[in-house]
């Protein structure tokens, strides 16, 4: 039995401090993120009764909202975290992607790097949420449709993308990629965005597919999430989660593996070392959506900072936990404001619960 002192408990608040002042102090550092970019489209309703010719629900609207998604959401958090997100990525040449541009734009995001392609089809996702008149705060995602070109980005399309990160990761501080199985990524590219990293000395997150494992070898950092942990664990045929992740660390010379698992926290798996867990504090979640890219935009500021990654996995859990409570389209981007203010709740906390 391990016994904490009183000390110990101390240092641990005075951590969450170190963090807090460190979202605070987010330096002007430079993250390129690469990978597809998406429009989020939210239809939020009071869905009280059922359809009486079907058994679904009706949805009676009372507003929308819209914004950009995918590796353009971790972009959005960086820039509300003081760091400087440099975003590469491809949209179409359509109503969708001059919405997502200029919702970029618009919260002083650089969309220099953001390649209109003629005839392409800007990928669309519109979620339908829905809670009874009674109960308010009881929101629930009832339906999600996809809007996207099927075809994968050709090469000759995705080049220049690749040309542009390859020419910009020399004076930059960190890369993120961001890969949500739309073409903006490819094997290729991948490899030598990474190859590219590792010869300036500048640090990769990777947000993979699970398809997508072999060209994210060699990463500072991956993020999965629980569900795709467990899918690998039975595709490799291991009795635990902890097998599984050294397993991975050792294939794909990954530096990091972060297990983002909603209500259960976060878990960091390091090759060869026991995994830790930072356990998530909330009584109450209300949805997921952006977990893995507020993780994504914590770690840039764990990174930016110097901090150690097990300060990173705290970061991280913080993170989440602010997602985990979103209840609208702003409750999904990571913020600033919200980190610290998540930071601090849990220090209070930890303090009320040693009176």
């Amino acid at each position: 039995m391990v016994f904490i002192t009183d000390t110990e408990e101390y240092d641990v608040i005075d951590n969450f401090k170190k963090l807090r002042d460190c979202v605070e102090n987010s330096a002007n550092k430079s993250v390129i993120v690469v990978g597809d970019v998406m429009l989020d489209r939210y239809i939020f309703g009071f869905a009280n009764n059922l359809n009486h010719t079907a058994p679904v629900p009706v949805l009676k609207e009372t507003g929308r909202q819209s914004g950009a998604g995918a590796a353009a959401h971790v972009a959005r958090s960086l820039h509300d975290l003081g760091l400087k997100p440099l975003l590469f990525s491809a949209i179409g040449n359509d109503s969708n992607g001059v919405e997502l541009e200029e919702s970029l734009e618009n919260i002083g995001i650089d969309t220099s790097n953001l390649i209109m392609i003629e005839g392409r089809k800007t990928t669309v996702k519109t979620r339908l949420i829905g809670s009874r008149e009674s109960l308010v705060h009881n929101k629930q995602m009832l339906l999600r449709w996809d809007s996207e070109d099927s075809e994968p980005l050709q090469e000759e399309l995705q080049k220049p993308i690749l040309d542009a990160v390859l020419k910009a990761i020399p004076d930059s501080n960190i890369v993120v990629i961001s890969d949500y199985g739309k073409g903006v990524i490819n094997p290729n590219a991948a490899k030598e965005i990474i190859s590219c990293a590792k010869s300036a000395n500048v640090p990769v997150i990777f947000d993979p597919k699970l398809t997508g494992l072999p060209y994210s070898n060699g990463s500072d950092a991956v993020l999965f999430q629980s569900r795709g942990m467990e899918l690998m664990r039975r595709r490799l045929n291991y009795e635990t989660t902890d097998e599984t992740a050294q397993h991975l660390l050792e294939e794909h010379k990954w530096g990091g593996l972060f297990v983002i698992k909603g209500k259960d926290g976060v878990t960091l798996h390091r090759l060869d070392m026991d995994s830790v867990t930072i356990p998530c504090n909330l009584s109450q979640t209300l949805q997921q959506i952006g977990l893995l890219d507020a993780a994504a935009a914590a770690l840039c500021v764990s990174l930016a900072h110097g901090l150690d990654v097990d300060d990173g996995a705290v970061l991280v859990n913080a993170a989440c936990e602010c997602v985990l409570q979103g209840e609208d389209m702003d409750g999904y981007v990571l913020t600033k404001k919200g980190l610290a203010t998540r930071l601090d709740e849990t220090a209070w906390q930890m303090q009320i619960s040693q009176r």
